[in-house]
């Protein structure tokens, strides 16, 4: 402990007491906030992403789970491009200078009486968990020997648009050409009867303008607000304007919001900073549609058409297989299905292995074998993530179409390759992290249909759902660019749902509808047999 008279190397200030609160900017990049000391109330009442090393004291000698409270601060990290994973577990592209990468994405613990470690083992082995896991590789063979002449379409490697010394400015709406936001606070509405049952709002939406309500804003307060939340987003290079904000917040012709028209008679100061908040979202949504709107223009001008090849980034190469050690019956079967990939024996490999919970599926229609894949629950991690059931009826349905050369192919090859996410695959509006979960070919001596394959739930269709369905008639626009250079390339995009059209939280619309939109639903028949065939009926290419 330290006295008045000791000499030390900090400052210490006793009256100045609780003046300021740390911990809401320890986060922020500025922050000067480099070490933490606490106490045990760091267990539970903390929060940060920028934990790199834990000195622990006196901690693990009683009860363990206050080690999985510690431990978790510290794994608690953003990752690479919000995967929450490190560069290389993401298995994303490193930077060119990374040599030290490793060292500042580990977390360090030291400690004084460290038998924490041995305490945190202990738990783990109570739950049933491996403290000393073993690894199985699980090769994979390149299935398109033969010169396939596929083409995939990839973005040049260039500084990321964000980056870029080009600096666009947030404009008004009637230069923006946007079409309007459109923002429904309905959904959020719930309220709570005095029986306790819940009571929604009548079916009839109250379409209502901010515009009255706009002088009772600070127009300050939120100009700086969508600012940090530019930083957060990633808009670096856009330039905002209060006077455009301010401008913005006068006028409701570059929005639709449906609210209870009573939310505008704000009679308290409470009322008031909640209806800030929703122009606060119809400013950002706004700004988002036209940084990325900007972004996309000057991306599709830097989209190239490149083969597929077997050092393509889709080829996943391997399979690594992490399981406990001590559990015989896992690591029995792991060496099995090891020993059969290096062999290679994909006559007929169609397996399910009930203690590793995870089945192999082989078909000559795709780019590389086997394929792996689970149900929800599996006794142990694999590096891809091994493909749900639905994937897989989708790989051996399209199998089954190219064996028995059905009619919608229309005497056309089909080659499939599964696409990888986390920068390796080919991806869309990248903001947003949207990879397609398979690519499919149909090809013949003349020309090449790309289509981008996404079997998804859409139970819930909120704003990620909408953009992938969006992309349906988006990729035109792709499709224009690239076929500047190579004229015999169509490109697709299809969600297909595995959740039926009434089940949709997004209104009544009939099936006939979603499809207009490029959805599909897997639970019909013909349903693959409809995507090829309104995939190869559009619009002829050139002769």
């Amino acid at each position: 402990m330290l006295t008045d008279t000791e000499p030390r190397d900090f400052d210490v200030d006793r009256e100045l007491g609780f003046v300021e609160r740390l911990f809401g900017g320890v986060d922020r990049p500025d922050s000067t906030v480099n070490v933490v000391v606490g106490a045990r109330r760091f267990i539970a009442g903390w929060n940060s992403w920028r934990v790199s090393t834990m000195g622990l004291m006196h901690v693990g000698v009683g009860e363990g789970p206050e080690i999985i409270q510690m431990f978790g601060r510290g794994v608690r990290l953003k990752g690479w491009n919000l995967s929450l994973k490190r560069h290389r577990a993401a298995g994303a592209e490193l930077p060119e200078e990374s040599a030290g990468l490793d060292e500042l994405e580990r977390l360090y613990i030291f400690g004084l009486r460290a038998n924490y470690m041995q305490t945190f083992r202990d738990l783990l082995r109570k739950e049933g968990i491996s403290a000393e896991p073993q690894t199985v590789r699980l090769p994979v063979t390149w299935n398109f020997a033969r010169a396939t002449d596929l083409k995939l379409i990839r973005l040049r490697k260039e500084r990321p648009y964000q980056y870029l010394e080009e600096r666009p400015e947030l404009p008004e709406p009637a230069a923006a050409g946007l079409p309007p936001v459109t923002l429904d606070r309905y959904s959020r509405l719930q309220a709570v009867a005095s029986g306790g049952s819940a009571r929604r709002p009548a079916p009839g939406r109250d379409a209502v303008s901010l515009k009255r309500c706009a002088p009772l804003f600070d127009a300050g307060r939120l100009y700086r607000r969508l600012q940090r939340r530019k930083r957060r987003n990633g808009w670096h290079n856009l330039i905002i304007e209060r006077r455009t904000v301010e401008r913005l917040l006068g006028s409701d012709d570059w929005y639709q919001l449906t609210l209870p028209a009573e939310r505008l008679n704000a009679g308290t100061v409470r009322e008031v900073r909640r209806l800030e908040e929703i122009a606060l979202d119809l400013l950002t949504e706004y700004t988002d549609r036209f940084w990325r709107a900007r972004r996309r223009r000057w991306e599709h001008a830097r989209i190239e058409v490149a083969p597929l090849t077997q050092d393509d980034p889709n080829n996943v190469g391997a399979y690594e297989m992490t399981l406990d050690a001590a559990r015989e019956r896992l690591v029995r079967e792991a060496e099995e299905l090891a020993g059969v990939l290096r062999e290679g024996r994909f006559d007929s490999l169609r397996h399910w292995y009930e203690g590793l919970q995870l089945g192999t599926v082989a078909v000559a229609q795709h780019a590389y074998q086997p394929l792996l894949y689970a149900r929800a629950e599996r006794a142990v991690a694999v590096q891809p993530v091994p493909l749900d059931l639905h994937e897989t009826y989708l790989v051996e349905q399209l199998a089954v179409l190219a064996r028995n050369g059905d009619p919608s192919l229309q005497g056309r090859e089909l080659f499939l390759i599964r696409n990888r996410t986390r920068g390796r695959g080919v991806s869309f509006f990248d903001d947003f992290g949207y990879y397609p979960d398979f690519i499919a070919w149909l090809k013949d001596d003349r020309s090449q249909h790309v289509l981008f394959l996404d079997p998804k739930g859409l139970s819930r269709f909120g704003g990620r759902e909408r953009r992938k369905v969006r992309l349906h008639r988006e990729i035109a626009e792709v499709e224009r660019h690239v076929r500047a250079t190579d004229p015999n390339l169509r490109l697709h995009a299809y969600v297909l749902s595995v959740t039926p059209a009434a089940q949709i939280d997004d209104g009544a619309r009939s099936a006939a509808a979603w499809k207009r939109d490029g959805v599909y639903f897997l639970n019909d028949r013909n349903c693959l047999q409809e995507v090829i065939t309104h995939a190869l009926g559009r619009a002829p290419l050139p002769a």
